[in-house]
């Protein structure tokens, strides 16, 4: 959810848009209804659809005044472009089966016709898990079919507006444009007065946007297919060039399975916006404002976007934000296979009061007891950190919005961390001084710009984040024996046999070029080839540091090229 700037004015226009789509020909997506009560009838799983919101926050709204329960009442809008797939695809099709529109809600007005206090005339009742609200829409304009392919077009956006005419109403105004030089809208007008604050309460005009790309309606989830990746782009008009905020929640009852991952290179034009990663397989964690990743064997993706390897073993600080979160990695060996590797065996984290492991992926340690969590359980804990469990994947997040995802593999983690809109600096392992990728942050040292040598990466920039036995919460994981890999190990490294075999399996999986080596490496080493499925839409980062490996050597070529660049300290052809 994008937030504006602290003293800038309310927000009067807000568009959303979409970036660097992967696979745009593989991209697909159905509403799948939210599970109906015991006796009802479900909803309809419906191929092809989707819905685009812009939504405000809450307000504070004259038309709350005549609820029953007008303290808790609040206005809200919704800007919305909803396609239905199921007359897109038809032998007939349907020549509008999108529509464009705002909606408008009274939230907990519950009324009480009984009383007297009945939804306004105009609005209809909406019955929600024990309250009633109250809803109403412009006039829908409609649209003709729209794939959900459409979104890798540049010009696509959907746009929300606000302004006041000279007689103090309000004109709402819902604009589409699909891409192709078409553009639509639709306008409500009067439909909600937005009152000012009442004492000691917050802003009550428009403050905070969500957009992002949902289920038809009704509570739905859009579920996409497992390569879709793109980036969600938020703009926000108000009135100050500063680039707004971000919060890790939202406002929408519809949802989608899309995790958050790093976005890439984030381009500042054509207007200050929060931009934010979203795929279905990629490394994720469930904070969207700031997201890092540590993959594989072991492959670190920073909160500013550089991109290394780091083959050391032990026990390391890998994000640490403020005084009350703190993220520790136990990383184990490869030997003797691969004894110039390592991965993720353990996890650690300082969420508050909480002291959290995961042990070896299998064992999970809260507050220094094994802890049962079956799969589809979930833990709340005194001072507000939840635990949840979905499969082999653990998820850990405190109240202030710090997060970090486990993806439990045979023998590996895959770790996506997040921080929350109030963490200014982030340092260790995926720490950037100054957020800036072309830099190591080395603890109690000055900060070192990749390029890097071998001896520089792990003896200096490593070892100044090693966590020292009195300091470690991995107490209650298998210990593993500390040290450094004696030289760099990449794709290239790998025997022909087996970097053939991995690689086809990497493009099998769909996975893009500019990961190919990383994933051949994680694939070869492993031995397996859902190692590949991490890899799957993941963004290129701001500065990958890692050197391009020569092509798998093959029978009739006499001489096979070498890498020529240090450890961590090359970027891949094309910057």
């Amino acid at each position: 959810m994008t937030e504006r700037p602290t003293g800038a004015g309310p927000i009067t226009r807000a568009y959303g848009s979409f970036e660097k789509v992967n696979q745009q020909n593989l991209l697909s997506v159905t509403s799948v209804p939210q599970a109906a009560p015991p006796g009802e009838p479900s909803g309809q799983t419906m191929a092809g659809s989707y819905s685009f919101q812009l939504n405000t926050n809450h307000l504070r709204v004259q038309e709350c005044s005549g609820s029953p329960t007008a303290g808790l009442c609040r206005g809200w809008k919704q800007f919305v472009f909803a396609n239905d797939g199921t007359k897109g695809g038809n032998p007939n099709p349907d020549p509008s089966p999108s529509r464009l529109y705002v909606e408008y809600w009274l939230l907990h007005y519950n009324p009480d016709p009984g009383q007297g206090q009945p939804c306004p005339s105009g609005w209809t009742e909406v019955a929600d898990d024990g309250e009633v609200h109250c809803t109403r829409k412009s006039d829908a304009v409609e649209l003709p079919y729209l794939s959900i392919q459409s979104i890798a077009r540049p010009a696509l956006r959907l746009d929300g507006a606000t302004t006041t005419t000279a007689d103090g109403q309000e004109t709402d105004t819902a604009t589409f444009n699909d891409g192709s030089g078409r553009i639509y809208s639709s306008t409500g007008v009067g439909v909600l007065h937005v009152l000012p604050p009442a004492p000691q309460e917050p802003a009550s005009e428009w403050t905070q946007v969500e957009f992002n790309v949902f289920g038809y309606g009704h509570g739905a989830t859009a579920r996409f297919n497992p390569e879709a990746s793109f980036n969600v782009r938020t703009t926000v008009e108000d009135g100050s060039p500063v680039k707004p905020g971000c919060q890790n929640f939202g406002f929408s009852s519809e949802r989608n399975n899309l995790n958050f991952g790093p976005p890439g290179p984030v381009p500042s034009t054509p207007a200050p916006a929060v931009v934010i990663n979203e795929s279905v397989m990629g490394p994720a964690a469930p904070s969207a404002c700031r997201v890092a990743a540590v993959i594989g064997d072991t492959h670190q993706y920073t909160f500013g976007g550089l991109f290394y390897d780091f083959q050391a073993t032990g026990d390391f600080v890998e994000a640490q934000a403020g005084s009350t979160f703190e993220v520790q990695t136990r990383k184990a060996s490869g030997a003797p296979n691969w004894p110039n590797t390592s991965v993720n065996r353990s996890v650690a984290m300082r969420m508050g009061t909480s002291r959290l492991a995961l042990c070896e992926g299998t064992r999970l340690v809260v507050n220094g007891t094994t802890t049962s969590l079956p799969a589809g359980d979930s833990l709340l804990l005194p001072n507000g950190v939840a635990i949840d469990r979905v499969n082999n994947v653990y998820t850990f997040t405190d109240p202030s919005g710090n997060s970090v995802r486990a993806t439990a593999n045979s023998g590996y983690l895959d770790l996506g961390v997040g921080v929350g809109p109030g963490a200014s600096t982030v340092r260790g392992l995926l720490g950037n001084p100054n957020d800036d990728p072309h830099y190591l942050d080395v603890r109690g040292g000055n900060p070192l710009r990749v390029p890097v040598t071998h001896t520089a990466l792990y003896e200096t920039f490593g070892n100044s984040w090693r966590v020292s036995p009195s300091a470690t919460l991995l107490q209650p994981c298998t210990a593993v024996t500390p040290g450094n890999p004696t030289a760099p190990f990449y794709a290239g490294n790998l025997s022909t046999a087996t970097r053939a075999w991995a690689q086809e399996a990497c493009r099998n999986r769909q996975v893009n070029t500019l990961w190919l080596d990383t994933c051949t490496l994680d694939v070869g080493v492993f031995g397996s080839a859902s190692a590949a499925i991490v890899y799957v839409g993941l963004q290129r980062p701001d500065v990958d540091a890692n050197p391009q490996q020569p092509p798998v050597c093959v029978p009739g070529v006499p001489v096979c090229p070498t890498p020529t660049c240090s450890p961590a300290g090359c970027g891949r052809a094309g910057g």
